[in-house]
This record gives C-alpha cells, structure tokens and sequence, in this order.
C-alpha cells in the first residue's frame, strides 16, 4: 500500500488487518461478541481481546475461525464500503483497499479491478514470521486457512510479482498506474 502511495499519493486505502486490529481492541460490540464465542478467557486482565489466544483458538478450530468472521467481517466490509464512498465524494483517483481474504470471503464492493501482490508459499511463511513473529506451525496454520496462491493468481485481474527487490515492485506499480492513467 505505502508503495502505491509513493507513485500515487492522493490514493485513498483501506486495511483490512487494521480495522480488525482496531475493532478487537476498541469495539465494545465486537469484544463482547467474542467474550460470547470464545469465553470469559479470551479477554486478558486489562479487558482487551487476547489476540495471541485467539489465534491459538481459530487457526485450530475452522469452525471457530468460521464464526468469528461472521463476526467481524461484516463490520470490516461496512468500513470499506464507508471509506469507498469518502473516497468518490472527494473525487480520489484511487481508491486501494488491501484485504487478504478478498477472494475466500467474497468480499465485492464494486471493485473494477482485483489486484494481488503474488509471493512463494515459502516466501509468504518467511513474512509472517519476520513481520508477525510467527513460528514456523502458526505461520503454515494461518495460510492453510486461506486460497492457495495459484487459486488467487486465477482470479486476479492485475498480479504485481513481489520476490524481487523494492525496485522491481515499483517498476511494476509504476507501470500498472501508467497503463490505467492514474
């Protein structure tokens, strides 16, 4: 996203991990929704949502993962869709929104184009873990419960190949934005 930014800085984005962040830990509706789900245990001592526990929880149990996304999702969704129209009301020349599970959760808004940044399964694991601190077996766990990436590749209408160095993702960028006239 801050890479498109840089060719592009009036774009309008919105994260998908972000607002589930912010909605674990400032949302008393969805906190309590998970308390219902999940038990008084999820909560730590300061009241929040334990997010280490509730990984633990929903990467073992699909159908936990199940229910708390139809917990979350609608209310990641009805951001968006708020931001989307922020976005044409300002007349934004691009509005990007990143969401992992664009494709397994059907997540449509209106979209003109799916863009995918592609990377190796080994690749994806050596983020997670670098980025997120991961182990190796929560790493697998998590991109076990999303579409491989060659189901992805299929459905995408744009794919921006990210092994390379920061520069060969810029060129990429630079090129698609060209090409589009933003």
């Amino acid at each position: 996203m801050d890479r498109f930014r840089a060719f592009c800085p009036d774009l309008v984005s919105f994260k998908a991990d972000e607002a589930v962040r912010r909605l674990l830990s400032e949302d008393s509706a969805i906190q309590s929704g998970i308390r219902d789900l999940f038990g008084a245990e999820v909560m730590t001592a300061a009241g929040r949502v334990d997010r280490a526990y509730l990984r633990a929880k929903v990467f073992a149990d699909p159908e936990l993962r199940r229910k708390l996304e139809g917990l979350i999702h609608p209310r990641v969704r009805e951001e968006c869709l708020d931001l989307l129209g922020q976005a044409c009301t300002v007349g934004a020349p691009l509005f990007l929104a990143e969401i992992p599970l664009l494709f397994e959760g059907g997540f449509h808004f209106g979209q003109e184009l799916n863009l995918l940044v592609a990377v190796s399964r080994d690749t994806q694991v050596a983020r997670l873990r670098i980025r997120d601190g991961f182990d190796e077996a929560m790493a697998t766990r998590i991109l076990e419960a999303q579409w491989p990436m060659d189901e992805k590749l299929l459905k995408a209408d744009v794919v921006f190949w990210n092994e390379g160095p920061a520069s060969c993702l810029d060129s990429q960028i630079q090129r698609f934005l060209h090409s589009t006239q933003i």
